[in-house]
């Protein structure tokens, strides 16, 4: 049975020529591509008309915003945000975008075409098994089934409860009421940040519309975005592992991975920022801003704290917990709460002298090796693209100057939250040239899919034993 199923796929690739691998990319492709369009056009903008049509800058403007809502980012390039400068109807696309983003839009056409057809090929289960990255070959269909009822039972429960807060800042309009609610529920769960109440995200300032609810609904809403954005960077994997009321010690290891890092970074996140941000006098944060700084670097972006007055260290926190950013099989990015801790945990083994385990299993060179080679390679992109909008962004020094911003750190932080699929900014996206945007652009289609996804695309053995019949010497030699 395993060797037919090993050869089967070989024939797949071999006589289709359709990598699996990607289908994903490519789907991601195509709702940015129609996004962008669809965006582009007037009856999507509130300023516009069709004289503008033929305005590239524009489109740049529209193809960022469809690439930030379908890698679930958050990044806004519209100055007075998407709910002012986008109309009822480019509120929807990015909506919708954002939507089939967090979940994959492989994962919601398969769902659809699973509730007309009982039965699905070999070569297409296959297929969706590599674009969910379902461990399990057999019960793809049924996983695929439990991603969409799970989403949408989440988000629904979330609209539900956000509907009093948002009945305060509409008293005289149930629709505005109930889409507001809709929206912000899907943004938060799908980890995309996006709003439609203006540009100040969820910050009190003076005058805004958070300003003016009660302290009592500031703080609701504070606690329920953060659980939808922690429900969202979890795992489904992990949400189907709990929910099936085993005893904790029954979790797959998997499970236990996610859950011990997710609590040990938002807590220690949260203390980090109660630290250097909760005693420095005037703009200190409060501590429930510190615990929502927390939460929203793991991919989330909404903010309730101004970034550009972050201190430094908490500028360094904060990319750090960007670049981890959420779980595997969830709607976060960054390179993962598991490669954080197979990489932790092999390196503590080389100090001890011990073999790489953790929870009564121990764990391949090849998964160290994989998770660091991801880190790696995270890393180079990060960089690569970093000099890029850093040279890019030299002509547009004087925005910076009169902002009183550090160019070099604001776009390191912007580029560690493109990467991250995060969304926060230290409020640069805006005032970004043509040129950084599409960099940015690439930088969030990366981190969304993950730079070892893309990879994957040009190995044709993934999976697949290898037909040398001969194995090399070991050879070791000095390193560092």
């Amino acid at each position: 049975m395993e060797q037919s199923f090993i050869q089967e796929r070989r024939n797949i690739r071999k006589n289709k020529g359709l990598n699996p691998f990607l289908l994903v990319p490519i789907s991601f492709a195509v709702v940015i591509i129609i996004g962008s369009l669809l965006l582009y056009m007037p009856l999507s903008q509130t300023a516009k008309d069709w004289s503008h049509w033929g305005d590239w800058k524009n489109y740049i403007d529209c193809l960022f915003t469809a690439v930030s809502c379908t890698c679930v980012t958050g990044l806004n390039v519209f100055k007075n945000g998407i709910g002012t400068d986008l109309t009822f109807f480019g509120q929807i696309v990015c909506l919708v975008m954002i939507q089939i983003g967090g979940l994959g839009f492989i994962t919601v056409l398969a769902f659809f075409i699973t509730l007309f057809r009982k039965k699905i090929r070999f070569r297409n289960r296959f297929f969706l098994q590599q674009a969910v990255n379902s461990t399990s070959f057999g019960n793809v269909i049924s996983f695929v089934r439990k991603i969409i009822l799970i989403s949408f039972s989440v988000e629904l429960l979330g609209t539900l409860l956000v509907l009093p807060v948002f009945h305060l800042v509409y008293p005289d309009s149930i629709g505005m009421m109930i889409w507001t609610s809709i929206f912000h529920s899907v943004s938060s769960f799908c980890n995309a940040g996006f709003d439609i109440m203006g540009s100040t995200s969820l910050i009190d300032y003076a005058g805004s519309w958070a300003a003016a609810l009660p302290r009592w609904a500031y703080v609701y809403l504070q606690i329920v975005t953060m659980v939808l954005i922690i429900f969202g960077g979890l795992s489904f994997l992990v949400i189907l592992d709990v929910f099936s009321f085993k005893k904790p010690r029954q979790y797959r290891v998997l499970t236990k991975i996610v859950l011990l890092t997710t609590a040990t970074l938002l807590v220690g996140g949260a203390l980090f920022f109660i630290i250097f941000e909760c005693f420095k006098g005037e703009d200190s944060m409060s501590v429930l801003d510190a615990i929502f700084q927390s939460v929203t670097c793991r991919t989330a972006g909404f903010a309730t704290y101004d970034q550009a007055d972050l201190t430094v260290a908490s500028r360094i926190a904060s990319c750090f917990l960007m670049f981890i950013g959420g779980s595997p099989l969830s709607t976060a990015g960054g390179i993962k709460t598991t490669t954080f801790f197979m990489v932790v945990l092999a390196i503590f083994s080389y100090v001890t002298g011990r073999e790489v385990h953790a929870f009564k299993r121990k764990y391949s060179v090849n998964m160290v090796v994989k998770a660091m080679a991801l880190i790696a390679v995270s890393i180079i992109v990060i960089a690569v693209c970093y000099v890029g909008i850093n040279a890019i962004e030299s002509a547009n020094t004087a925005f910076y100057q009169a902002e009183g911003l550090d160019r070099a750190s604001s776009l390191f932080f912007e580029t560690m939250s493109a990467f991250g699929t995060v969304g926060l900014s230290m409020n640069v996206t805006t005032e970004l040239l043509w040129g950084s945007k599409l960099i940015i652009c690439l930088l969030m289609f990366i981190g969304r899919l993950g730079p070892m996804a893309l990879f994957n695309i040009f190995q044709n053995n993934i999976n697949i034993e290898s037909k040398k019949h001969y194995a090399y010497v070991e050879e070791d030699f000095l390193i560092g």
